[in-house]
């Protein structure tokens, strides 16, 4: 009876791998065989995913390594060079001694310098390596420079008398009188502190170092240079301007080696003014620079008082003495201006190259 319940209401149990439960049993068998082949999988994709992150992170820590090698040699390499640029203004600067030296003359610089080489060149070394030295000295006699107006010292006085200096100087050019006092204000601009416009032209007050000349040659970059220089140029005297200009000395005018028109300019002489003294100065020989010049003041008459302040009859022995170090692959030069008429001689000025007027 039991048996007959269970067949009615289909309550039998099947059994996998039974044949007699047909397409059921089937269905289970291939469910079971699904879920064994699917577990190796991903076992497998696991793994490529964690090559992957190691490989990802191999290779940053190769690219990290490779960045720290690249800063490291650069630091070394820009160390290297500040040894060598330390050197070579070593070099140059000894340069500057050695000209300093009372009994050595111009001439003589050449052979000095090859020995100093030389002997410098023995000491240094990068490791086992020698370091090649190189040292030359070039001087520069400048004697004649104290009889050139000196720029900075006229302009940073008393204004009115350099505007009355300056105006008598181009004037005497032939340049035009509105040319020249344009010219003057810039000028003026150049070297004063404020950024005040000194005439009417705002544009004075553009592009200016607002203090001393470094280079007679920033004179062109002054606002209305190049239009007087070349009235100037194109007068009667065809005069080239900036040859009368320096930025060197203490600012007295030497009489001994100053043209006529400058020494006319300064002390307001008028045009022939200093024509007596200026062939007078030339002495029995006739030729400026030798011992029998005569310098006589009393042959001109100045138009101001204290004009005596103004000028000297001294001429100074200045030398430019350029110093060049080149170690290895770095190269400095030092320049001076250097006064033998001390002793023992004195530095008047030092800059590098790059800086030199």
């Amino acid at each position: 009876m039991d048996t007959n319940r269970d067949q009615s209401y289909g309550a039998t149990t099947f059994g996998p791998g039974d044949e007699k439960f047909g397409a059921f049993g089937n269905q289970y068998e291939q469910r079971n065989e699904f879920n064994t082949m699917k577990r190796p999988n991903r076992i497998q994709s696991s793994s490529g995913v964690a090559l992957i992150v190691v490989l990802w992170a191999v290779s940053l820590i190769a690219t990290a390594m490779l960045g720290l090698t690249a800063i490291m040699q650069r630091q070394l390499d820009q160390e290297l060079a500040a040894l060598q640029n330390a050197r070579a203004t070593l070099v140059a600067e000894s340069g500057i001694q050695m000209a300093l030296h009372p009994g050595l003359l111009p001439g003589d610089m050449k052979i000095a310098s090859e020995q100093l080489s030389s002997r410098i060149s023995e000491g240094w070394k990068t490791g086992t390596s020698k370091v090649p030295v190189h040292f030359t000295i070039d001087t520069q006699d400048m004697k004649g420079e104290a009889g050139k107006l000196n720029i900075n010292a006229l302009l940073l006085g008393d204004k009115g008398f350099a505007r009355a200096v300056l105006q008598n100087l181009f004037s005497g050019w032939e340049v035009n009188l509105t040319t020249s006092s344009s010219l003057i204000d810039a000028l003026i601009d150049w070297v004063d502190v404020d950024e005040l416009s000194t005439g009417s032209n705002s544009g004075t007050e553009k592009n200016v170092r607002n203090g001393p000349f470094e280079k007679v040659d920033e004179l062109k970059k002054v606002a209305g240079w190049a239009e007087m220089e070349k009235e100037a140029r194109e007068g009667s005297k065809g005069v080239d301007a900036l040859t009368k200009f320096t930025v060197f000395g203490v600012g007295k005018l030497s009489l001994r080696s100053a043209e006529q028109d400058v020494i006319e300019a300064l002390l307001g002489l008028g045009q022939g003014g200093a024509q007596t003294f200026i062939l007078a100065r030339l002495g029995q020989d006739g030729v400026l620079g030798t011992p029998d010049d005569l310098i006589n003041p009393s042959l001109m008459i100045p138009t101001y008082a204290g004009w005596e302040e103004k000028v000297t009859s001294e001429e100074e022995d200045l030398w430019r003495v350029t110093s060049t170090g080149t170690v290895g692959e770095a190269t400095r030069k030092v320049v001076a201006l250097i006064s033998r008429k001390s002793n023992p001689p004195q530095v008047r000025a030092r800059w590098s190259e790059e800086e030199a007027p």
